[in-house]
C-alpha cells in the first residue's frame, strides 16, 4: 500500500499553490467536484501529491491543530536550503533546523500558509 496524497483544506488557493510549488512541487491534477476545486500538487519523481480543497461557499473557518493532525512530513536532500525556501515563501518557522538523535533524523518544521504545520527532514 502506498501513500496517494494528503488533502488539505484552504481558503486562498493561489496563496497556497504559490508556497508549495516555491518548494518545487508542481499540479498533477486539476478538478471541480460540487463547487469545490481541487488542486493536486506534487514533486517530480515523487509518488505522492498534496491535494489543495478550496471551497468558495465554506462558512467555517480552516483551524489546521496539531491537536489533531500533528503535520506533514516530507524527506528533502537539504533541509536548511528548504527550510529557507518555506520561509521566503510566507511559511513560519516552528522548529529551525535540527539534529533530533531519537528519529536518527535532521529536521525543521515550518508552518504553511493556512497553519498547516510541515517536517522537512533528511536521515542523518
Amino acid at each position: 500500500m502506498d501513500l496517494a496524497h494528503v488533502a488539505l483544506c484552504v481558503s486562498d488557493l493561489d496563496r497556497s499553490m504559490a508556497f508549495y510549488e516555491a518548494l518545487g512541487f508542481e499540479e498533477t491534477n486539476r478538478f471541480t467536484l460540487n463547487g469545490v476545486e481541487n488542486v493536486y500538487l506534487g514533486r517530480p519523481g515523487s509518488d505522492g501529491d498534496i491535494q489543495l480543497r478550496y471551497d468558495p461557499d465554506r462558512t467555517t473557518p480552516i483551524a489546521p491543530s496539531r491537536a489533531d493532525t500533528d503535520h506533514v512530513a516530507f524527506t528533502v536532500d537539504d533541509v536548511d536550503e528548504q527550510f529557507e525556501t518555506a520561509i521566503e515563501a510566507g511559511g513560519v518557522a516552528v522548529l529551525e533546523p535540527t539534529t533530533i538523535p531519537e528519529a536518527d533524523a535532521y529536521a525543521a518544521f515550518v508552518e504553511d500558509p493556512e497553519g498547516y504545520t510541515l517536517e522537512l527532514f533528511q536521515w542523518d
